[in-house]
């Protein structure tokens, strides 16, 4: 297992990586999970799971490490670090 300085793949997540965090997401908030979002952070109105998935995700609200694994490699990442 490797650190986040031997950072494997891009600085960024890819649209992949996006995607996918996203839609798991939104099933939980689907599903009743509740909010990492502030009422206040939360345009009126808005009730879609997938909406509210993104801002969460934008809002670097979302408390998840990402595995990046290549050949014997891993990489543990902090989702919100690579929103930068």
């Amino acid at each position: 297992m490797t650190a986040n300085s031997d950072l494997l793949g891009p600085k960024r997540l890819t649209k992949f990586e996006r995607i996918r965090i996203i839609s798991i997401r939104a099933q939980q908030i689907a599903a009743g999970s509740p909010l990492f979002l502030d009422e206040n952070e939360i345009p009126e109105g808005l009730t879609d799971p997938v909406e509210l998935a993104k801002l969460e995700l934008e809002k670097g609200k979302l408390p998840l490490i990402l595995e990046r694994r290549e050949g014997d490699k891993i990489s543990l990442l902090d989702v919100r670090k690579l929103l930068k």
